[in-house]
């Protein structure tokens, strides 16, 4: 029959209203003794409405309000410095009986601590960029939004726009354009090297704060052949002198004066350079190289532009801003352009982090890679809290005594609680001090598995460190939180008859789960490893449909690429020489909007220069038409399109695209003279799309050598000669194919290093945690173990059956992971590329063995050792 209770919503109206449980017990004794005798002479609905009925006076009686009114008198000095000082000295005293459990412990968290102490730094510092500007809450960057490639977003703007705002819209302080074009090649008494810089408009630096070491903010991009260098680029060029007044020429735009020296740039800022020069000098070029007019590059997306609002503006002026910019727009784009954009401003402090926008000025810190690294960061630290939690309650039986005690003399509920989440911050400040090491030791690893690594400082601050102990104490309550409040629940009189440690024990589901979801964790980030490693050499090895091994790709640097072709065509080992803009399945290339003549269709295709010999050296195969011609004349009019090209156009055969015009946005009709086969010009991740090949010797910037040597250092000493004798001072740049693609997805590879990292923490974490338990398992049933080896069972027996629970542990954990991992995979992460690999047995069998040889090793390690210990020590032990 079951048994009838008082009602539990009146139980818990009693014990809420008296704060603490312990004060009236005896109340609450008498109520429910009374509840009992009621039950045998009266119907138990009757009775439980007497129990409401005593509930509710002794809620209102005095005799409770003085006993609350006591104990909270008492709780007033609850938290007094010696109450502290005696929790302090109980906590570190046990840790110290229990050195063993208090190392693992130490060891797990402050191992999955480490990655959020290398997380914690990044956040912090990626939080100050472009916190020196002493303008910052009035700087404004303009963004474009497209309807190109799903709506992408820009952080480029068409050039006319600056000028609109300049000369049309009066409540705007000022207005700074940046352009990206200014990289190339520096030349100083003979000594050229290259240099990455921006044209700027003449009163960036009033904009943006960055210190000047010389020169004046105001002027010293006021005259049109003015530089502004850095500090970095001014050693790089002039060593220890003096750079101001010394003349630079740069290739293409002239001779510079150096103006004003900044001081080095601060790695939290999202605008990087090495040199400035006026933006006049840019419209100048263009006005010389006959270039469209500024007004009518309504089209293109060529500068960066920032606006700096009045000190007295309002939180309206922003958003009427972005209203005259598209008005502005919709006068500008006719519904039937193909081209039709509409702009928004972001704010200086939302740029990094914030949203990924296509021509980023400077180091991308996304919200997603920060949630990414959120992500990962939990899913090492929890099992490291877990691991804590179930090394606590296990031990459950020998702090039972202990509790029981407390709580017989006096001690409350809140105080047993408040003494284990302190013995538990102690473990996690503890291991702060051991992650520290690790954050420090593993630092520079971590900055060089993330793209933008040059741009992040991870150097400890004094907001950092306070930052990380904070971190340690909210670990510890949230490590401490599960075992102190079991500790704190538990019954003195079955604490001190250890009845309470067959809950703990044999209510193990809870335990047992999280050694499941610790081994599930460790063998998903052990298949991820395999699994990328497997992606990463395939895509290494994936036929691109072009020759790669053995085509070396030497930057020009300006050196005419005739001459550069007469000279190394000499060497012997070079079998042949072509050029090109770009790097084929290694650099993005140039987009181009194109049209067919006698349609209105328009697509976004992909375009590389090259020149007539460019095709044959790399083997594309053509399959119809033919290569460029070797006559000079008229090549500039021709294409060469992909099989792609024609689906977006619905040409059906190869051979009717041949002599058909189309026409290219900002070039004119062009020529179809030839149809290569589809073969991968870019990212593998993603689908062929519409590409051609053009003719144009002012834009070819690499050649293409295809080498065959037997002893290839001394035909790169070969090649290094003939540079000199062309290219002067500069350095000999040459990069093999192979190399270039390997580069290219050097993403791919920082993956697999960083969940091969997580996933030797998750790992590690896991069999610390495993071999706390089974020592303490092996410990709490020594008498057992004797008496088996007493009545005849043998080693390996006894080993096996206190490793069996752990092993099918294992199993489970193989059992949800497997599927999980597979499906990630599969479905979700290759599913959206192109051309995944097939996930195959070799992968997961290889993981599932490696992840039960760690556990297994682990476990035979202790449970060997006890099931051979002798029977008479172990008895009397006990």
């Amino acid at each position: 029959m079951k048994e009838i209770k008082p009602p539990k919503l009146a139980q818990k109206l009693f014990e809420w209203f008296c704060n603490d449980a312990a004060a009236v017990e005896d109340l609450r004794g008498d109520i429910e003794e009374l509840f009992y005798v009621n039950i045998e002479r009266m119907p138990v609905w009757k009775a439980r409405l007497n129990y409401w009925m005593h509930t509710l006076s002794l809620v209102t009686s005095y005799a409770v309000k003085k006993r609350k009114k006591s104990i909270t008198e008492f709780s007033s000095a609850e938290y007094s410095m010696d109450i502290l000082k005696s929790y302090f000295l109980i906590a570190t005293r046990s840790l110290a009986k229990h050195k063993f459990f208090t190392i693992i412990n130490v060891l797990g968290l402050a191992i999955g601590m480490s990655i959020s102490l290398l997380l914690i730094a990044m956040i912090t510092f990626v939080s100050t960029y472009d916190d020196f500007h002493v303008n910052k809450d009035r700087i404004y960057r303009v963004v474009t939004k497209t309807n190109l490639l799903d709506n992408q977003e820009f952080a480029r703007v068409p050039l006319p726009l600056a000028e609109k705002l300049k000369s049309e819209y009066p409540g705007i302080e000022e207005v700074i354009r940046i352009s990206p074009d200014l990289s190339g090649e520096a030349e100083f008494d003979g000594k050229q090297i290259p240099m990455d810089g921006f044209f700027v408009d003449s009163h960036f630096l009033n904009v943006f704060s960055f210190p000047l070491l010389k020169g004046h903010a105001t002027t010293s991009l006021e005259k049109p052949n003015s530089m502004v260098i850095t500090e970095a680029g001014a050693l790089r060029m002039f060593g220890n002198e003096d750079p101001m007044g010394k003349v630079i020429k740069l290739e293409k735009f002239g001779e510079f004066e150096i103006t004003g020296v900044l001081k080095q740039l601060p790695k939290n800022s999202h605008i990087q350079f090495e040199i400035l020069v006026p933006f006049q000098v840019l419209e100048n070029f263009g006005q010389a190289q006959g270039f469209v007019a500024s007004e009518k590059r309504w089209s293109g997306l060529d500068i960066y532009t920032y606006l700096l609002l009045p000190e007295t503006f309002s939180e309206d002026d922003p958003e009427r801003i972005v209203t005259f910019m598209n008005t502005v727009a919709k006068g500008v784009y006719s519904e039937n352009s193909d081209f039709l954009a509409s702009f928004y401003l972001q704010s200086l402090e939302d740029i990094v982090p914030g949203p990924d926008l296509a021509y980023e000025i400077g180091p991308v810190w996304d919200l997603p890679t920060f949630i990414f690294f959120g992500v990962l960061t939990l899913l090492i630290l929890l099992p490291a809290c877990f691991n804590y939690t179930n090394i606590s309650i296990s031990r459950a039986l020998k702090r039972s005594k202990e509790i029981g005690l407390r709580k017989v003399v006096g001690g409350q509920r809140n105080q047993i609680f408040f003494q284990f989440v302190l013995e538990t911050v102690i473990v996690t400040l503890l291991a702060l001090c051991v992650s520290s090491v690790f954050f420090v030791l593993s630092r520079n690893e971590f900055t060089a598995m993330i793209a933008a690594s040059e741009f992040l400082d991870l150097t400890l601050t004094t907001t950092t460190i306070l930052c990380f102990v904070g971190f340690a104490v909210f670990v510890g309550l949230i490590a401490g939180a599960v075992p102190a409040l079991y500790f704190a629940k538990l019954n003195p009189i079955q604490a001190l008859k250890s009845t309470s440690y067959s809950k703990a024990s044999k209510g193990s589901f809870l335990r047992q789960s999280l050694i499941v979801g610790q081994f599930a964790l460790s063998l998903g980030f052990i298949m991820a490893v395999a699994i990328t490693t497997k992606q990463h050499i395939a895509t290494l090895n994936y036929n691109f449909g072009f020759d790669q091994e053995n085509i070396l790709d030497v930057e020009l640097q300006g050196v005419d690429p005739n001459i550069f072709r007469n000279e190394f065509s000499k060497l012997s080992d070079i079998q042949a020489v072509s050029m090109s803009s770009g790097i084929m399945g290694a650099l993005p290339q140039e987009p181009a909007w194109i049209q067919k003549t006698e349609e209105k269709d328009s697509i976004d295709v992909r375009q590389i220069f090259v020149d007539h010999t460019y095709l044959t050296n790399l083997n594309l195969e053509l399959v119809a038409g033919k290569t460029f011609p070797d006559q000079q004349e008229g090549r500039e009019r021709f294409i060469i399109v992909n099989e792609e090209f024609l689906k977006q156009f619905k040409i059906a055969h190869p051979v009717d695209a041949l002599d058909k015009t189309v026409t290219v946005s900002g070039v004119g009709e062009l020529t179809i003279i030839g149809v290569a086969k589809d073969f991968h010009y870019s990212d593998l991740r993603m689908p062929i799309q519409s590409f051609f090949f053009r003719y144009n010797p002012k834009m070819l910037n690499y050649a293409n050598l295809k080498v065959t040597s037997s002893d290839m250092h001394a035909t790169i000493a070969k090649m290094e000669a003939v540079w000199k004798t062309i290219g002067g001072e500069k350095k000999f740049e040459a990069r093999f194919f192979d190399d270039e693609i390997e580069e290219a997805y050097s993403v791919s590879y920082s993956l697999i290093k960083i969940c091969g990292f997580l996933g030797f923490l998750a790992i590690t974490i896991s069999c610390l945690g495993l071999l706390g338990m089974v020592v303490y398992a092996t410990e709490t049933r020594t008498r057992e173990i004797g008496v088996r080896k007493v009545m005849g069972a043998s080693s390996s027996t006894i080993a096996m059956l206190l490793s069996k629970d752990y092993l099918k542990l294992m199993l489970i954990a193989t059992v949800i992971a497997t599927p999980l991992t597979y499906f990630f995979f599969d479905v979700l992460l290759f599913g959206e590329q192109s051309y995944p690999i097939a996930i195959g047995a070799l992968e997961i069998v290889a993981s599932i063995l490696l992840l039960f040889v760690l556990g297994v090793v682990t476990i035979l390690s202790q449970t060997v050792k006890a099931s051979k210990a002798n029977p008479v020590d172990t008895l009397r032990y006990e």
